[in-house]
């Protein structure tokens, strides 16, 4: 190992190989795990799903939107534990009981670290909170967003061109943004689908928010 970040290792089955530092990682393409977390909130005028605007510093997608909050899991961890994630990126706690879990889901690609293999272990979780108690970290986002799940829904489905937001930016207060697909972070390798929309991780994102924020259990990824 030459330092820096541990990362626990799998094999293709995802059986633990080890652990090794996360330029390794990357460099030699082991499997790893990652946390994605989708916050869901109810607004009078339906629900809506919380996003980070990624720092503009950021080597991979600075400045598009990604979920609420996303990282790799550290050597030792469990998959819940990415909620420190949260705390770090957008400066709040959730009880680990409020975090569902859709599944874990396989992701391959090329990033700017090198070969990129991860298990993707991705939660949804209801939180009311408005959005101007959030606390961006602005070394890792620049701003929190609100965004509407039926909008969501048409701009990946290609139907409009693009939504309004309501963004609070780092050091700021709330304002209306009007963002479009090419604003969000891609779906690995496939880039945009027909239609101007994004692929379907998305797309399967926002039908699960819906459902959960409707009391709905039946979710997967």
């Amino acid at each position: 190992m030459t330092g820096g970040e541990l990362i626990d290792v799998y094999d293709d089955l995802g059986r633990a190989e080890g652990v090794r530092d996360r330029a390794t990682v990357h460099r030699e393409g082991w499997w790893h795990a990652v946390f994605h977390l989708l916050i869901v909130a109810r607004r009078a005028d339906g629900p809506v799903v919380i996003l980070q605007r990624r720092a503009t510093s950021k080597v991979a997608f600075g400045g598009l939107l990604d979920l609420s909050a996303t990282g790799h899991l550290a050597a030792g961890e469990r998959p819940i534990d990415g909620l420190r994630e949260l705390r770090e990126e957008l400066g709040v706690d959730l009880d680990p009981g409020q975090a569902v879990l859709l599944g874990v889901r396989r992701v391959v690609d090329d990033t700017p670290e090198g070969m990129n293999r991860e298990f993707c272990h991705v939660h949804l979780a209801i939180d009311d909170r408005p959005l101007d108690s959030y606390r961006p970290d602005p070394d890792e986002v620049s701003a929190v967003v609100e965004l509407a799940v039926e909008d969501a829904l048409d701009l990946f489905a290609g139907r409009c061109p693009s939504v309004v937001v309501r963004e609070l930016p780092v050091g700021g207060s709330v304002t209306d943004r009007v963002v479009a697909p090419a604003d969000f972070v891609p779906e690995p390798g496939l880039g945009d689908v027909p239609g101007g929309g994004r692929p379907s991780y998305w797309t399967t994102l926002m039908v699960m928010a819906s459902r959960l924020a409707a009391g709905d259990r039946r979710l997967a990824i």
